[in-house]
């Protein structure tokens, strides 16, 4: 059909006539008074009846062609392209309304977010201006390998911090962990079996099984993997987590990292080291990572920053060997940037600023008063079931004696958010404060005697 007349165009105070044509259009279209197929008048037409300039109308269109509501058609003019299930989907993207990402009601101790009161919003927002300040800093796609000026203050930090002995060649910038395995897992050429410790590590995992890697369980002591369990294996790569490990979840001792790094280099096994926040102790005493120990010859260190600035800033990197770096170099003219060259630039002068430093202090006693305020909660209201402080990822470990979902379930249904780790539950006492945390670890022991999980 041929429509001979457009809609009366409504005026908006501050709108431009053609927005207001359009929607005017718009509105007829998903209302299907105006039905697929339908040709519009021809823009002279529609000018000439509706009162308005040629460009008016051409405007109007176009804008209508960009959503796909019209299309031109060569020689013979514009014609309304959507079916009623088409105009439906419109109508529902048009009427969905922003929400927050997590409803109000729920308290959660999943170990996804952090204190964001410890960040400085006001003095990162200094250094993101500076550097956009700098036009020829940020013209450009940057560095896949990461941005120099930040590989080399991750070099200075990492030493002064970790004990990271490296050089800015052998560092990869990434936006997270999971980017930086993707890589090394397809640099890697050896036999594409790995072990970890039997409590695993999800998204890593997922991850190295994308890459056909097999997956060897390694039982492990209060040390970390036992060597006897390592040494029943035929493997060709070794996942450790040195700064939380073993039952008790402490950083690795000296001993068990010789031990496994004398076995790796006799056996050509290459270590993969998460450093998962090696820096953040405050009840126990810091060890530094294991790179240092052979200066990354048969280590691959890793380290996110997540949760030492905010989860929603994604900062990562690996410390390569040799081998796989030469294997990077030839593939590195194929790879783009995987995280923000304004966010690195300005990463870069916040560490050599020294206020990671800063806040890592401002950390350390904030996390400790946090741990030791749900640990004396617990004792007193749970004294028979013992809980093991994991520092580094910020969280208790309680393995309860009956089934995990159980307690999940019956968390849920007094709105507390919890997760699984393993066959325990991990409760973080990152994001809240004091106050909140014993606020609601109150409510969840209440909620768990009522349903006659615990004592």
């Amino acid at each position: 059909m041929k429509i001979k007349t457009l809609p009366p165009i409504v005026k908006a105070a501050q709108k431009a006539t053609y927005l207001c044509l359009y929607e005017e259009i718009k509105k007829e279209i998903l209302a299907h008074r105006m039905q697929y197929g339908d040709q519009l008048p021809s823009i002279r037409t529609a000018a000439k009846q509706l009162g308005v300039s040629v460009t008016t109308i051409e405007n109007a269109y176009q804008r209508l062609c960009m959503e796909g509501l019209i299309c031109a058609k060569a020689q013979r003019g514009y014609f309304v392209d959507v079916s009623e299930r088409q105009a439906a989907m419109h109508q529902k993207i048009m009427q969905a309304v922003p929400h927050e990402e997590q409803d109000s009601k729920w308290m959660d101790l999943r170990t996804s977010s952090m204190d964001a009161s410890l960040f400085d919003g006001t003095l990162w927002m200094h250094y993101l201006k500076d550097v956009l300040a700098q036009e020829r800093w940020i013209m450009s796609y940057g560095d896949p390998q990461g941005e120099w000026i930040l590989r080399k203050a991750l070099v200075q930090y990492g030493y002064a911090m970790r004990g990271v002995l490296s050089k800015e060649d052998q560092i990869v910038v990434g936006a997270n962990f999971q980017t930086l395995l993707y890589l090394i897992g397809s640099l890697y050429e050896g036999k594409r079996v790995i072990a970890m410790e039997e409590s695993g590590f999800v998204q890593g995992e997922q991850v190295l099984r994308d890459l056909g890697f097999t997956i060897r369980y390694l039982p492990y002591d209060d040390a970390g993997i036992r060597m006897d369990a390592l040494k029943a294996q035929d493997i060709g790569l070794l996942y450790v987590n040195s700064a939380s490990c073993g039952t008790n979840k402490k950083a690795m001792p000296q001993m068990r990292r010789s031990e496994l790094l004398a076995y790796a280099k006799a056996h050509h096994i290459l270590i993969l080291e998460d450093d998962h926040n090696g820096e953040l102790r405050y009840q126990s005493r810091m060890m530094p990572a294991m790179q240092g120990m052979d200066m990354g010859h048969q280590i691959i260190y890793l380290r996110s920053f997540s949760k030492l600035l905010l989860p929603s800033l994604r900062m990562s990197y690996a410390v390569l060997n040799d081998s796989l770096y030469q294997r990077y170099l030839r593939r590195k003219p194929n790879y783009h940037p995987s995280n923000s060259k304004i966010e690195q630039l300005a990463f870069a002068q916040y560490l050599r600023d020294g206020h990671m430093e800063k806040q890592i202090h401002r950390m350390r006693r904030r996390y400790e008063e946090k741990s030791t305020a749900l640990w004396q909660l617990w004792r007193k209201r749970l004294p028979n079931e013992s809980i093991v402080l994991d520092e580094s990822a910020l969280r208790f470990l309680y393995t309860p004696k009956q089934d995990v979902q159980a307690y999940i379930d019956c968390a849920a249904q007094a709105s507390i958010l919890i997760q699984r780790h393993g066959a325990a539950i991990a409760l973080s006492f990152a994001a809240h404060s004091t106050q909140e945390l014993q606020h609601i670890v109150t409510l969840l022991i209440d909620a768990w005697q009522e349903a006659g999980l615990v004592g």
